[in-house]
């Protein structure tokens, strides 16, 4: 798996921001990385909570939108997503995980973690995602053409 290509996701202005990168993307598994920066930390010079939080969106974001189907996506939106902070970090880089748990309909849930560059457990998460119509099958729908967000000045 090692010498295949990466999907990446559409690049958001909110990706750009945090910083993050996907790592492994595939069936029902997301993996996203980040290096920790001075923008990340909170005033105890340790990463927010909310930068935890949103790595775990993301990879569990990743997870439930897999789509194989070339020229297709699975389209979603996180319903509810829960966060169990367990230590503190300030720099190195930070690996999220997100696995689908189950699929009911078009309601899924998944779960992961994040974990720092020595596999330390930081955070845990859980999450609820709404399929879009169509998006709850394997092969998707058909990609929609995204217009670029205006550059900032």
């Amino acid at each position: 798996m090692a010498d295949q290509k990466v999907p990446q996701a559409r690049r958001s202005g909110y990706r750009r921001l945090i910083g993050y990168r996907t790592k492994v993307w595939r069936e029902a598994y997301g993996e996203v990385e980040m290096a920790i920066g001075s923008e990340h930390l909170n005033s105890l010079g340790v990463v927010h909570g909310g930068v935890y939080a949103s790595l775990l969106d993301a990879s569990l974001g990743h997870a439930v939108s897999f789509c194989a189907t070339p020229g297709h996506a699975r389209y979603s939106t996180t319903v509810s997503l829960t966060t169990t902070f367990v230590a503190a970090v300030s720099s190195g880089t930070l690996t999220a995980v997100g696995r689908i748990d189950g699929i009911a309909g078009r309601l899924v849930t998944a779960s992961g973690e994040v974990r720092d560059q020595d596999g330390r457990l930081v955070a845990l998460g859980r999450g609820s995602f709404l399929y879009f119509p169509g998006s709850e099958r394997p092969e998707g729908v058909p990609k929609r053409v995204l217009a670029e967000a205006p550059p900032s000045s």
